[in-house]
């Protein structure tokens, strides 16, 4: 019994702790780089409407038809500059880049920032509506499909009218990203170390989402498993190391669920204080 309160506790805090630093990853280097990279290539050119703008796409990079005006170009420069730590302004000027040119070929490439921003901003219908409008320009945006399964997992409310379909779509889009990212081919303008960064980042987060999924359905081995994985691709995000913790201890496994605890209590973040109180109440049982 002990192990499931420490998991309704885990329902109350995680929804701030995703905020917090949950989707940091999307803002990491290798999303930054690997956006640039496309992004700078595809100011020089055009496309075809309905095609396929992912990072995964090398003719984004390498097809030329149609050069960026000059206004546009630096309209968005200036949301480029806007350092991803000042969320309020690069939000802002992403939106000015959009209003003033929505028809522009750069507008896939500030809708991934825009949906982490008002995910970090605690705007979660800003976010969902402007996923959506990514995820039509670009439906092999497997980055934002792993953003938004570990969110939505993160951010459940079990009294929700849409509780059952936000577990679902969570599910649905971390299995779509991490089916997408093995197929993905690495653009010529990218550069091998931030194209396995990126998978990594992405594979992280989609594995932590569909993990959480099972762990709030009680399928623990299948959560273990999961987290496991997402904490192997990336093991600085904290929640990770409590969900381990939590799975573990729902399963009887109290020394596993110790080591994660103790884990997550040696990261900054806002589950330290609760970790440490868990670890230690798994090392007594």
């Amino acid at each position: 019994m002990c192990g499931m309160k420490i998991y309704r506790l885990g329902l109350a805090t995680l929804a701030f702790a995703v905020i917090a630093c949950g989707v940091r990853a999307q803002g990491s280097s290798a999303g930054a780089a690997a956006s640039g990279a496309a992004a700078g290539a595809a100011a020089k050119n055009n496309t075809t409407v309905g095609r396929d703008m992912s990072l995964s796409n090398p003719e984004v990079a390498l097809e030329i038809i149609r050069p960026v005006e000059k206004k546009e170009q630096k309209a968005y420069d200036a949301f480029k500059n806007v350092p991803l730590t000042d969320v309020a302004n690069k939000i802002k000027a992403g939106e000015k880049f959009i209003n003033e040119y929505p028809k522009s070929e750069l507008v896939p490439f500030v809708y991934p920032f825009l949906v982490v921003g008002y995910i970090q901003m605690n705007q979660m219908p800003k976010a969902l509506d402007t996923a959506k409008k990514d995820l039509e320009a670009n439906p092999k945006d497997y980055r934002t499909m792993a953003v938004l399964s570990q969110t939505l997992a993160r951010t459940y409310n079990p009294s929700a009218p849409d509780a059952d379909s936000q577990l679902a779509k969570a599910q649905d889009y971390g299995k779509k990203a991490m089916d997408g990212v093995a197929t993905m081919t690495k653009p010529e303008a990218m550069s091998d170390e931030v194209f396995a960064m990126l998978k990594n980042e992405t594979n992280a987060m989609a594995h932590s989402g569909v993990g959480l999924v099972a762990l709030r359905q009680n399928k623990y081995p299948e959560a273990i498993s999961e987290i496991e994985k997402a904490i192997a691709l990336n093991n600085q995000d904290q929640t990770n190391f409590y969900l381990l913790g939590v799975a573990n201890m729902n399963s009887g496994h109290d020394q596993e669920a110790a080591k994660a605890f103790s884990k997550c209590a040696e990261i900054t973040g806002n589950l330290q204080a609760t970790c440490s109180t868990a670890a230690a109440q798994a090392k007594k049982n």
